[in-house]
């Protein structure tokens, strides 16, 4: 497997876990069913775990000899390359995201509906020049599912980037069984049974922030205590 395939079983076992490990009465407040713009957070959370050399040299190895493991050089250059291309990649989020909500909201009565019309202006502003022969829109997947809801991979993002610190800042990192009883407990376990802002709170001792997230893609400062961001709806 590549490290990207890693990385997404991962993330898909995140929402495994985050329904099997439910403590919530009822089915409709338990695990993923959770607001839309949080339901995604407890899987990109996880994905933190394949960028750690303890993590990966637990089971990442050359099947030839299990003793030879990712050396951390090269683990640093696959950060440095995410690093690199995370202005590109949220540009293009952030430009699905504007369609999303574009294609999703208000639309004069009675007036024609060019799908086209209305996603190349705003992929060519927020994200990259677009061929105006071309129908980009085709290519989004996600405007069936997640209807004017793109926007919360890139919203929790920010929330696993926030939540990522209380392993970074633990005696035993992303092993500690401390920080990962808390996930279970405060995250996990909660689903929509109690709102998920007190619960992402719960877990950080604290108020949320977007620094982590700004530091993440090489903006903004280490300190998470500042910058508070507003909750979920």
């Amino acid at each position: 497997m590549s490290h990207n395939e890693v990385e997404i079983l991962f993330h898909e076992f995140g929402h495994v876990l985050h329904t099997i490990t439910t403590h919530a009465k009822y089915a409709r407040f338990a695990g993923t069913h959770v607001p839309t713009d949080f339901v995604e957070a407890p899987s990109q959370m996880l994905q933190n775990w394949v960028w750690d050399k303890r993590v990966l040299d637990s089971f990442a190895a050359d099947y030839r000899d299990p003793s030879k493991k990712i050396p951390a050089e090269t683990i640093q250059k696959m950060k440095d390359a995410k690093l690199a291309t995370a202005g590109v990649f949220y540009r293009r989020q952030f430009a699905f995201a504007s369609l999303d909500l574009a294609l999703h909201g208000p639309h004069p009565e009675n007036a024609s509906y060019d799908c086209v019309g209305i996603s190349n202006p705003i992929l060519e502003k927020v994200f990259l020049p677009i061929d105006p022969s071309t129908t980009f829109v085709s290519y989004f997947g996600h405007l069936n599912g997640y209807d004017a809801g793109y926007y919360g991979y890139a919203w929790a993002d920010a929330i696993a980037a926030d939540m990522a610190t209380v392993f970074e800042s633990a005696p035993e990192g992303y092993y500690d069984k401390q920080a990962g009883m808390r996930l279970r407990n405060e995250i996990y376990a909660m689903g929509d049974s109690r709102d998920v802002n007190e619960s992402i709170e719960k877990f950080l001792g604290r108020k949320q922030s977007v620094q982590p997230f700004l530091k993440k893609i090489g903006i903004g400062e280490a300190n998470t205590s500042t910058a508070p961001v507003t909750g979920n709806k």
